[in-house]
């Protein structure tokens, strides 16, 4: 399941806005500053999504138009919705009928955005309205879940034979030794039943036992009862039904609910246990541990700040095998600081086999928890002029509008996010002197190779000196041994760097960019091509064509390989020299000029990058 683009004429300050999701991650992460839209994105989609499950049985409105696609199965499927009129795949229809959509979209809401918990309410009130008889395919589509969810996820999860991987994640993450023999319910009076005297509880037997309960609950309730467990001889307890109270307490055999419902799945088990919970019958499920330490815990003794990326994995696991968006409203608001840097890197502990089926969005306006992340550019909601815009942004960018310039990544968190970044990754690696650098060169091969894989990374380094330093590093030698790199400077002060890191000559023509072999076999180092044109080549070339020899004398930062007159004043200007003479020489802001000016250019102003990716190609 993946979402493909959505279109929303005006929901909230949305209007007129569209999205594309471009990444092949199973995970988008939206940010940007409060107010921004981010979660009335959320919204909107909940309001689409509940206005196409519940087309067919009322034929409610949706009070926006929009255009929705997603891919089911390879499957592509696109749906609008324009002034009462609903067309799929560019018919008109008058019902959603066999039109695949998502098994479940799971709602992940913090507490600090009311409105998503509203929208999941309402349709849980309706669902609950059709539940007591509802049949087993009936199961909702929407599920909220929160907080209050920590024991129903972990105790289904737990419940699992030993060997399942998930329970055995959740054991060593929550650092758990031992799982107790019973799990332990407590059921309330539902909701169906309030203050309805017909579902009182007189007997306790097959007449009126857990109030009357019709269709998947009854006979799921009727299967449990067959589990209950008996207490040893010494243990005295207090359980089953407590009329003055008008609850059970009771105890169920693990061993024999694996028994009884073998066939189930997680997310099966997970489905009948959340019905009780949708009828508010649900008011406890809680097993016992034993923890590392030796210490005696439950469930509850975990703090949110642990098990919120156990929220994510459990949702993702149980799920696994439906098709699913999961939408993850700012889940790390009101963790502390050091459970906020941890939080995306847990995350993305999930394997990808196990999320393949669910595309889960989150939003964040967290600079701390987006620092240790390793995918470099994220989606980033603006405010341009009254209107929502989504860009693609560098995450050092990013940190730095988040937290209002107040935090950068200084040159050993650089270490730290490179080392990350090698670890998790496998492909060939181009590091570039900055971001602007990184930016330019990804739309570079985008313009010559459209629709083509890049078959290596690219990665920016904290300056030219980092870069320089990193290639002379012992590290990624030793620790990346076969691990193909390259690195790309700029031809100006840069060349000093360059030159310093010595090597076998690869390429000595300047107009294809200057390249050396180091000592590793396979690292590899570059300068940036120069253009064949006179005002420029002379800023970095003599007469012979031969660099000027000292970094100094070299003026070529990769901003100029997009210089014409016509650019004067805005981005470029002509400065004096010493001894007459001008320079050309960037003025402005790098990374605006790439994606203001760079990314509108077509292909023929991008044939000076051709030579350094076809090197690079040719040694991986």
């Amino acid at each position: 399941m993946r979402l493909k683009s959505v279109y929303i004429s005006q929901y909230k300050n949305l209007k007129d806005f569209t999205l594309n999701f471009d990444s092949n991650s199973f995970i988008d992460v939206f940010v940007g500053k409060n107010a921004t839209g981010k979660s009335n994105l959320f919204e909107a989609l909940i309001e689409i999504f509940r206005h196409l499950y519940e087309y067919d049985k009322d034929k409610n409105e949706c009070e926006f138009n929009y255009s929705i696609s997603f891919e089911i199965d390879g499957k592509e499927t696109k749906i609008s919705w324009t002034s009462g009129e609903i067309k799929i795949n560019g018919r008109k229809r008058k019902t959603i009928s066999n039109t695949p959509l998502p098994d479940n979209v799971l709602i992940y809401y913090s507490g600090h955005n009311d409105t998503v918990g509203i929208l999941v309410k309402k349709y849980e009130d309706k669902f609950r309205d059709r539940i007591k008889k509802a049949s087993f395919d009936e199961s909702r589509r929407f599920i909220g879940v929160g907080s209050e969810y920590k024991e129903l996820l972990l105790s289904v999860l737990l419940m699992q034979q030993p060997d399942n991987k998930a329970r055995q994640f959740i054991c060593q993450k929550l650092t758990i030794q031992e799982i107790g023999s019973e799990v332990k319910l407590i059921l309330q009076r539902p909701s169906y039943a309030e203050r309805n005297t017909n579902f009182d509880i007189e007997y306790n037997d097959e007449s009126d036992r857990y109030w009357k309960p019709e269709g998947i609950t009854k006979n799921f309730l009727d299967r449990l009862s067959k589990c209950i467990s008996q207490p040893s001889d010494n243990l005295i307890r207090g359980e089953g039904y407590f009329p003055n109270d008008d609850r059970y307490i009771l105890y169920f055999d693990i061993a024999q609910i694996q028994q009884e419902f073998s066939y189930f799945s997680s997310q099966d088990l997970f489905r009948q246990f959340d019905n009780l919970k949708t009828l508010n019958m649900l008011g406890e499920i809680s097993i016992s541990l034993t923890l590392k330490d030796g210490n005696d815990a439950r469930i509850s003794y975990f703090s949110d700040g642990q098990f919120q990326s156990i929220y994510i994995y459990s949702i993702i696991e149980i799920f696994k095998d439906r098709n699913c968006i999961t939408l993850l409203d700012e889940p790390d608001s009101f963790l502390h600081p050091e459970w906020q840097f941890e939080f995306l890197k847990q995350i993305f502990e999930i394997t990808d086999t196990t999320a393949q089926n669910n595309h889960v969005l989150m939003s964040s306006h967290s600079a701390m928890t987006l620092t240790p992340l390793r995918k470099m550019h994220l989606n980033v909601f603006e405010v341009i002029d009254n209107t929502i815009t989504v860009n693609f942004f560098n995450k050092e960018e990013i940190i730095k509008i988040l937290s209002g310039n107040r935090v950068f990544l200084t040159e050993n968190e650089s270490i730290m996010n490179i080392s990350t970044y090698l670890k998790n990754t496998s492909e060939p690696v181009l590091f570039t002197e900055g971001i602007s650098d990184e930016y330019i060169l990804e739309i570079a091969w985008k313009k010559l190779f459209p629709g083509s894989p890049r078959p290596f990374c690219i990665h920016n380094a904290f300056d030219r000196s980092f870069l320089r330093n990193l290639f002379s590093r012992q590290e990624i030698k030793q620790n990346f041994p076969t691990r193909f790199m390259f690195a790309l400077f700029d031809f100006d002060e840069a060349y000093d760097d360059w030159k310093a890191l010595g090597g076998k000559d690869e390429i000595t023509d300047p107009f294809k960019g200057l390249a050396k072999n180091l000592l590793h076999p396979t690292h590899y180092t570059m300068l940036l091509p120069v253009p064949n044109d006179n005002e420029i080549k002379r800023q970095v070339l003599d007469s012979n064509d031969k660099p000027w020899g000292q970094g100094l004398r070299c003026q070529l930062p990769i901003e100029l390989l997009f210089y014409n007159a016509n650019l004067l004043t805005q981005w470029f200007k002509k400065q004096d020299i010493v001894g007459g003479g001008q320079l050309i020489v960037f003025t402005g802001d790098k990374v605006k000029f790439a994606k203001e000016y760079v990314a509108t250019l077509d292909q023929s102003s991008f044939e000076i990058f051709r030579p350094i990716f076809e090197f690079i190609q040719s040694k991986c």
